[in-house]
């Protein structure tokens, strides 16, 4: 890791009421895991536990990647892999990845929006991921490791992007944020195939409708949440709320837009520009991961999922991609590749200085509790909701392949 620092003896984590100590304490590592690297870092009360090897990378190499997930069901964690053209699937007990190669579009030299794979999520009790790419959403059995079906979402070359699911309905929701205007297609996870689509154009956005990011879907509610980047009325990022009831009946509708941007934090200098979301259900608080414009503050955005109220503006992190709910200790992680040490955005900027971190806020008070330093271009976390492993794929360096680094609560 590039500028890992660590601190020992015990820290107050602020908002839990918890000491986070550098030795003793916490769960056992499981089964066929290694010793702990490393005591618990920076009050963050992780501990490095080991860092995953992943075919194909190597010292001084590069790694293009996009989301992970972990599905406890299958006893997955699942990352999408653009260098390798691949599924990374890596095994929570053995830390082992294996992975699966089913014709991904892999990193083009002409950006991400024509890259794959990018989405990946799990269907619990199959063992079956549904992963964006390049025109398509591809369904991989991750216990052979095979394509099972690729369902045609596009033709113009770019990429399906991120999805969420639906278990109420049975239906997943990825969307197409490259194309103009902007679309989301839904997937029935029974028939394998899209039963409706929604495009993001018209009066209710206006002409400045410029992508999707990632979505989520609510069982309280019974709403799919979805980051858009920008309308005409809220250029800055807004959250769109699609009822699952209006999918249902082939009509998907956007019920309402809630401002993430100069609106909801008073003036223009505090633009979101959002990206990754997640929910915490107990309390419908939305998590969104911002990343704003170069000069202004970096931060993130806590919103209510039945009001579109923000209910936090959190400056102790920002400049993130994915974002994470863990159950366990109840807490918000976001994968913050762009945050600076002063925290002030670079983002755009020719000369940015990043000092990557993992953040992690309290899911109930909203408290920032602490950053762990990651590595360039770190932009994904996953957790698992049974013990509170925290999953995050980290870049080769001149020492290292990188790989995926496993943390536990300690």
């Amino acid at each position: 890791m590039i500028g890992r620092a660590l601190f020992l003896g015990c820290f107050l984590v602020a908002g839990l009421g918890l000491a986070a100590c550098g030795t003793g304490g916490g769960p056992t590592p499981p089964p066929g895991s290694q010793t702990p690297k490393t005591p618990t870092i920076d009050g963050s009360g992780l501990a490095l536990l080991t860092t995953a090897v992943v075919p194909g990378l190597t010292v001084g190499g590069s790694f293009s990647y996009d989301i992970g997930a972990v599905d406890t069901t299958a006893g997955n964690y699942y990352l999408s892999d653009r260098t390798n053209k691949a599924l990374d699937v890596m095994n929570l007990q053995s830390y082992v990845v294996q992975q699966a190669k089913v014709g991904y579009a892999g990193a083009s030299p002409a950006g991400n929006p024509y890259s794959g794979p990018d989405g990946d999520t799990p269907l619990p009790n199959t063992g079956l991921v549904y992963t964006g790419d390049v025109n398509s959403v591809k369904i991989v059995n991750s216990a052979n490791l095979s394509l099972v079906k690729d369902i045609v979402t596009g033709n113009a070359g770019l990429r399906t992007d991120e999805g969420c699911y639906d278990p109420d309905d049975g239906l997943m929701m990825f969307v197409n944020g490259e194309n103009s205007p902007p679309y989301a297609n839904f997937i029935s996870t029974s028939s394998q195939s899209v039963v409706s689509v929604f495009t993001f154009s018209g009066p209710q956005f206006g002409a400045g409708e410029v992508g999707l990011d990632a979505c989520v879907y609510d069982h309280n509610t019974k709403n799919f949440y979805v980051n858009n980047d920008g309308t005409t009325t809220n250029p800055y990022g807004e959250l769109d709320v699609i009822p699952a009831a209006s999918v249902v009946a082939g009509a998907p509708v956007v019920s309402a837009q809630y401002d993430e941007g100069s609106g909801a934090q008073g003036g223009a200098t505090n633009d979101c520009n959002p990206s990754g979301i997640n929910l915490n259900p107990n309390n419908d608080a939305l998590v969104i991961a911002c990343d704003t414009n170069a000069g202004n503050p970096q931060l993130t955005l806590i919103m209510s999922a039945t009001t579109g109220a923000v209910l936090a503006s959190i400056t102790g992190v920002g400049g993130s991609d994915e974002a994470a709910y863990d159950p366990k200790l109840n807490r918000f992680y976001v994968a913050a590749r762009d945050m600076t040490a002063n925290g002030i955005s670079q983002t755009g900027s020719a000369t940015a200085t990043f000092t990557p971190v993992l953040g992690i806020i309290d899911a109930s008070s909203f408290a920032w509790i602490a950053n762990v330093p990651t590595g360039k271009g770190s932009h994904s976390v996953a957790v698992d909701p049974a013990n509170g492993y925290v999953y995050v794929p980290v870049p080769p360096t001149t020492s290292s392949a990188g790989g995926i680094d496993v943390f536990y609560p300690h």
